[in-house]
């Protein structure tokens, strides 16, 4: 029945439309395409039935094609560039396309993951409070830390961490403040806790004189009201931050390999090569840690540590160095892009929650 089904969608070769006037530029021509505009002679005033088959049509003319490139690209390191540059190129799917897909869906996965996370810890009730005064907020975090699991309570410290919350620095700056955790227990769960702390913020706010201070209050404030909205927001950050990630790491290849005298386009074929295989391999990583909630440590390790033999056997096959050599030139190459990688994740972060 599948087989029919995709019989059906296949498209019949196209019959050539002749003495055409192109409704954009009014050129007479016979084809499918204007040859002066390149405007398409099909009609796209139909039917969204008409629409929807065909689209289902593209894929399943696509799918071939795409679904190679997938495989080879997660097995045969290098593979692909090599095969690039080699003019093989209209069997397999261009490499940007193919970083888009998986970018998409890794920060697709990282949004419904943090979300679930986040509910989890947001949701969850704090009954075990000293009644007395809590003057700071580690302290308060400390005491939610206490009433939710080990699991919530690593998700609780990423969020806080990912939002460059400084504890330390928010208690020196709100050190005047007295939190009465008696007037948050009517409040319901931490979501509802956390905007009677943005209450109170916004009452320290109306008094508070030096800018500075008002400006970190302001940054507490939005991240007590919607705390979903500024992860979301970073992870929306960090998915832009790797358009310019790419063309960096094919710099420092670029470095690298300078004796080489490979032009730079080479470079940044292989390392969009490389960032999608490391997408698809936290993509597997994010989607098991949806899926299941059994201890996936083990697994998750040796899919880390497959990078960096993904990573060496590409620069083996692709820059054709001995093994020495490339072992050499990839931790040095790994070196210097955690560090630009590190800048622009902190820069990014920073930004997204208005620090910067």
């Amino acid at each position: 029945m599948w087989s029919k089904i995709k019989n059906r969608l296949k498209r019949k070769p196209p019959v050539a439309h002749e003495n055409v006037v192109c409704k954009n530029c009014e050129t007479t021509f016979t084809g499918h395409y204007c040859p002066n505009c390149g405007q398409s002679v099909n009609d796209y005033d139909k039917p969204f039935s008409f629409i929807f088959y065909n689209f289902l049509g593209d894929f399943f003319a696509f799918d071939t094609r795409f679904f190679r490139t997938l495989l080879a690209l997660i097995i045969r390191p290098g593979f692909l560039t090599k095969e690039y540059f080699r003019g093989r190129r209209v069997r397999y799917a261009p490499p940007f396309r193919i970083f888009i897909f998986v970018s998409f869906v890794l920060f697709l996965l990282l949004q419904i993951y943090t979300n679930r996370g986040l509910n989890n810890v947001l949701d969850s009730e704090i009954t075990a409070m000293d009644s007395s005064s809590v003057k700071s907020l580690d302290e308060l975090v400390g005491q939610v830390n206490s009433n939710i699991d080990s699991t919530d309570k690593v998700e609780l410290d990423s969020l806080l961490a990912i939002s460059g919350v400084n504890l330390d620095s928010a208690n020196a700056g709100l050190s005047n403040l007295q939190l009465n955790i008696d007037s948050f227990r009517d409040a319901g769960g931490l979501r509802g806790q956390l905007n009677s702390l943005a209450d109170s913020l916004e009452m320290k706010l109306e008094t508070e004189t030096d800018p500075k201070q008002r400006m970190k209050l302001r940054e507490y404030i939005g991240l007590c009201r919607s705390p979903e909205n500024a992860v979301a927001k970073i992870l929306e950050y960090i998915s832009w931050a790797f358009f310019l990630l790419l063309p960096l790491f094919a710099l420092i290849l670029k470095l690298a390999y300078i004796r080489r005298n490979k032009r730079y386009m080479r470079h940044l074929v292989f390392s969009i090569h490389i960032h999608s295989f490391i997408f698809i391999v936290f993509i597997i990583i994010v989607a098991l840690s949806l899926l299941f909630d059994s201890n996936l440590q083990n697994f998750v390790l040796i899919l880390l540590l497959s990078v960096p033999v993904y990573f060496i056997t590409a620069m083996k096959k692709f820059y054709g160095q001995n093994i020495l050599k490339v072992i050499v030139k990839f931790f040095t190459v790994s070196f210097l892009y955690n560090i630009v990688f590190t800048t622009v994740l902190v820069l990014t972060v920073l930004n997204a929650i208005g620090v910067i």
